[in-house]
């Protein structure tokens, strides 16, 4: 069910509506907020939709369904909404949905193609990359309770790759120059007016920890080849730590080889990341602990690994195109693999 609008608000010369709701109208329905549930996107891109399955592959059902492409599920951090994009009103926006699907919120309305949507922990905001009128770039979040979007940083450089810390203090971000490269990390309270600078590198992608403490991200740049896999120079992951007023010491690069390591996701207890890179020729699926040690090679295979997220039981899910269609797989910390999706459709884009 589509919320009313309630009022027009301008974002930098572009047309935002606003919908009058109250967070609570979104609450879930029972089983889909469970833990053990996956959401992702499924169909072929430009019709997808938005479902949720159980990691053993039983209780599969779509909870989001329109014509349009509905993509990109993130489970709220209480796991009773998923925000997800979809092009359904023209361009790619950002929507909630209750995790059973049974009432909608258009949250944006710029005109503009939005991405990148993180929530922050308590799951009242979120916070997102759309590009300005200049079309660079920008990271925004906005509360649920007013819908109005506000920028993150203001100044001359772009912004992306938004990140919110656990405790909700800081949104990494990665800041860009005229023509998108990096110019390294920055931390940002949205609440206020403090802004780090904590890297001075071509760094992308940040990840927290779950207890807030250490920031993982790719250092280096790929060049995008042939199916989107990175390749080029090569990049890597480090690992920072972060207290209440920003890093400690220095950033640890936690993999090393001439290839492409990218993608890094924590372990739910902190201790591991896993990550995918292209150092044997396909996209396969590492992890490592979060001080360098014990490399371990979990995905042995010629096909591209496409996207991993990581369990509350410490098993993972990832996607991979053994038939030539995008599967999801669930597997152990010592690769012991089983499909997920047996449908005709594609299925992509999981969070657990």
């Amino acid at each position: 069910m589509l919320m009313p609008f309630a009022s027009l608000k301008s974002r930098g010369g572009v047309a935002a509506l606003l919908f009058a709701i109250s967070v609570p109208t979104l609450a879930a329905c029972g089983v889909f907020s469970d833990p053990g549930m996956i959401v992702h996107a499924v169909g072929e891109e430009g019709h997808r939709d938005i479902a949720v399955v159980r990691p053993d592959g039983t209780e599969p059902r779509t909870v989001v369904s329109s014509e349009a492409d509905d993509f990109a599920p993130a489970w709220s951090p209480s796991r009773q909404r998923i925000a997800y994009l979809s092009d359904r009103d023209g361009n790619v926006e950002l929507y909630v949905s209750s995790a059973d699907g049974s009432h909608t919120l258009r949250v944006t309305n710029t005109g503009v193609p939005e991405s990148q949507p993180t929530w922050s922990p308590d799951g009242r905001r979120i916070a997102y990359t759309s590009p300005d009128q200049d079309g660079r770039p920008r990271v925004y979040w906005v509360s649920l309770a007013d819908l109005i979007p506000n920028r993150l940083q203001f100044g001359g450089e772009s912004d992306t790759d938004p990140a919110w810390s656990p405790q909700g203090t800081w949104i990494a971000f990665a800041a860009l120059d005229d023509e998108g490269n990096s110019l390294g990390l920055f931390l940002r309270n949205p609440d206020g007016v403090n802004q780090l600078r904590i890297s001075e590198s071509p760094d992308r992608s940040p990840a927290w920890s779950p207890d807030g403490k250490k920031l993982a991200f790719v250092r280096g740049i790929c060049e995008a080849r042939e199916g989107d896999s990175p390749g080029g120079d090569g990049s890597h992951i480090y690992v920072l730590t972060v207290g209440e007023e920003g890093p400690i010491g220095q950033a640890q690069q936690v993999t090393g080889s001439a290839a492409c390591d990218f993608a890094p996701e924590w372990s739910p207890d902190g201790r591991r990341l896993a990550f995918i890179t292209d150092r044997n020729g396909g996209n396969d699926i590492y992890t490592v602990s979060d001080r360098g040690e014990d490399l371990r090679w979990l995905t042995r295979n010629e096909l591209q690994e496409l996207a991993v997220s990581w369990g509350p039981d410490g098993r993972i899910v990832f996607e991979s195109q053994p038939s030539g269609k995008s599967d999801l797989f669930v597997m152990d910390v010592n690769g012991e693999q089983q499909i997920l999706t047996r449908t005709d459709a594609p299925s992509t884009q999981p969070d657990w």
